[in-house]
């Protein structure tokens, strides 16, 4: 049956009803259907009433009425609206905002821009801003619209304080142009409305230009880089993945247990190692005690394999780490647990958290200061457990097991009269001691601590140690003078590297005399190229130039001094052949100097991969 169309109303509301509180002539109106008809329709649309007008109005002619206008009101904003663009959407003009000042409001209490979560500031009842849409109806994406920045005066601009008097220009690209800089020195807006500063400033070229310049006179390509990054990339984790396979099929224990004799404390668990420049006494019968011969290793220091063990123990920890970190393979980190519960942890092969009997000379009772160095390299282990405690199937308690042990041997460093005299050392032992307490302060969480001995080391370490000339007297005293003064040099640019996460700056310090890192590179570095001709002082054991690049390659990525990249141009051939030829161990600094390249000199870098082209 088909509806009625009578009142949508129910039936028990009369449609009166929701007119009862108007005034009864309006009533009359909206039931009549033009002067008459309907009960009580008489007079009520007569001309002479007041509200005979209202009464000829019906819904209907309300509704053309008001389509009417809204059809007008289309028409004349299309012909006369506002201007398009070329996709057809409205050019939008406004006010430039100065971001220091025109911040919107946080959006909400959890607005991740707002510094805090809750309360404070603007209303935190602020409706959501909605997306933007931005697909039209046949489904495609549509294009953003032009943006026109309306001029500025340069007296209301912050960063043109100061300059008043000057004339200045500023365009927006048009027609003809790509928000690039022209000639004239001017300010342009760039495609994604940012301002950018041209040449031609009175204070001489923008840092982005000198950079935009050596950039272009390069005869390197980016596409070449890009080639070369990669090929290079491949090849320092081919090196890698190689020494970390051969780490992982090791079987043998390394610990302070295995050895055939003890320290002079009968403990098994005390780590010893022997001094390795001291020899038997040939005036003594029984050749005690031994006495120093610089320079010359004696071959004894092999009967006893802690000091061995514990550097090959580090240095497959690391390598086995990095592997990880660029592999995934599980293994690698499996086997560095293991390693390092077996070294530090497991109840028959610990070693005790001290190095009291380290570097000792035969027919003594305790170990010499000189043994707290064989630790220095341990930060290594700390890079490489940044990367492996995100294995999920790393043990959860491993590293706060290791910081306990850890914290035991720092008191050690603290407290012990060897510690203590060697950390007064005035030549590479007091570097490397600095060196080793900062990376066991940081992995142990002591930032405040690991500072001070930063900061201390600028006076402590380079003013005393480094000449205004760059010589280091006191590792140009030694038989070996060359490999100390370089080895000296890693120590201090490590510490330096160690300065850049603490906010101390060793690496453009000068003291007093104007000694620096700077200079101590630049002293060898005309007997780097000569091949160690004209070296002023004795020196045994020739000019390997391995270690001496690798402090090169940093320097020039700090400094940018063309003489370095000069340098190393002649070394790195030289020092490629000697790999080659199997004289040296073969590595590649790649990553090392992509990590000092993005990271060094910058506070909080971390500098987690470089570590391993300095030791």
């Amino acid at each position: 049956m088909r509806p009625s169309t009578g009142s949508v109303l129910p039936s028990h509301h009369h449609p009166s009803d929701q007119f009862k509180d108007k005034p009864r002539s309006l009533i009359g109106g909206m039931h009549g259907s033009g002067g008459g008809g309907g009960n009580g329709g008489s007079g009520v649309g007569s001309p002479s009433s007041p509200s005979s007008l209202v009464g000829r109005i019906t819904l209907r002619r309300i509704i053309l009425f008001a389509g009417s206008v809204l059809f007008v009101y289309i028409i004349i904003s299309t012909a006369f609206g506002p201007p398009m663009d070329d996709t057809g959407f409205p050019i939008v003009r406004h006010k430039e905002r100065d971001p220091y000042v025109d911040i919107p409001n946080p959006v909400g209490p959890n607005d991740p821009y707002s510094g805090r979560h809750g309360g404070g500031g603007a209303s935190n009842n602020r409706a959501p801003i909605p997306p933007v849409q931005d697909i039209d109806r046949h489904g495609q994406r549509k294009q953003a619209p032009v943006i026109q920045l309306d001029p500025v005066d340069y007296e209301d601009r912050p960063w043109q304080a100061g300059r008043e008097g000057e004339e200045s220009e500023r365009q927006v690209p048009g027609e003809g142009q790509d928000g690039m800089f022209s000639d004239g020195g001017t300010i342009m807006v760039g495609d994604e409305g940012d301002v950018m500063l041209a040449d031609g400033l009175e204070d001489g070229e923008s840092e982005v230009m000198i950079a935009a310049k050596e950039r272009k006179a390069s005869h390197i390509s980016y596409a070449q880089f890009l080639s070369a990054s990669r090929r290079e990339r491949n090849y320092a984790i081919a090196l890698m993945v190689r020494e970390a396979d051969l780490a992982l099929q090791s079987t043998d224990v390394y610990s302070v247990t295995n050895k055939n004799q003890t320290a002079p404390s009968n403990d098994i668990h005390d780590y010893l190692s022997l001094s390795k420049y001291y020899w038997p006494n040939k005036s003594k019968p029984n050749g005690l005690p031994y006495r120093r011969i610089d320079g010359h290793v004696n071959p004894e220091i092999e009967t006893v394999r802690d000091y061995r063990l514990l550097r090959t123990m580090i240095r497959e920890v690391h390598i086995m780490g990095m592997a990880y970190h660029f592999t995934g393979r599980r293994e690698y980190a499996e086997k560095c647990a293991m390693r390092l519960k077996e070294w530090f942890l497991d109840e028959a092969t610990y070693m005790n958290p001290n190095i009291n009997y380290g570097s000792l000379r035969k027919g003594e009772k305790l170990g010499a200061r000189t043994g707290v160095l064989d630790m220095f390299t341990i930060f290594r282990v700390f890079d490489a457990l940044h990367y492996l405690q995100q294995d999920e199937g790393w043990p959860q308690d491993l590293i706060p097991r290791l910081q306990e042990w850890f914290t035991r041997y720092v008191t050690w460093l603290e407290t012990s009269t060897l510690a203590q005299v060697e950390r007064e050392g005035d030549n590479n032992h007091g570097t490397y001691f600095d060196v080793q307490i900062i990376g066991i302060y940081l992995f142990l969480g002591r930032v405040k601590d690991a500072r001070e001995i930063a900061r201390a080391a600028l006076h402590r370490r380079i003013d005393p140690q480094v000449k205004a000339s760059g010589e280091q007297p006191e590792e140009m005293a030694r038989k070996t003078s060359w490999y100390y003064s370089v080895f000296n040099l890693q120590a201090l640019m490590t510490l330096a590297r160690w300065g850049d996460d603490l906010g101390v700056d060793m690496w453009f310090y000068e003291g007093p005399q104007g000694q620096s890192i700077k200079k101590a590179v630049d002293f060898l570095l005309p007997y780097s190229l000569s091949g160690g001709d004209g070296w002023p002082v004795e020196n045994l054991k020739g000019f390997d130039m391995t270690d001496y690049l690798k402090c090169l390659q940093i320097a020039w990525h700090i400094y940018g001094d063309e003489k370095y990249i000069e340098a190393i141009e002649v070394l790195e051939p030289r020092v490629q052949r000697d790999m080659d030829e199997g004289k040296v161990k073969t590595v590649s600094t790649f990553m090392c100097d992509m990590s000092t390249l993005l990271e060094a000199s910058n506070r909080g870098g971390q500098g987690l991969i470089w570590h391993w082209c300095l030791t």
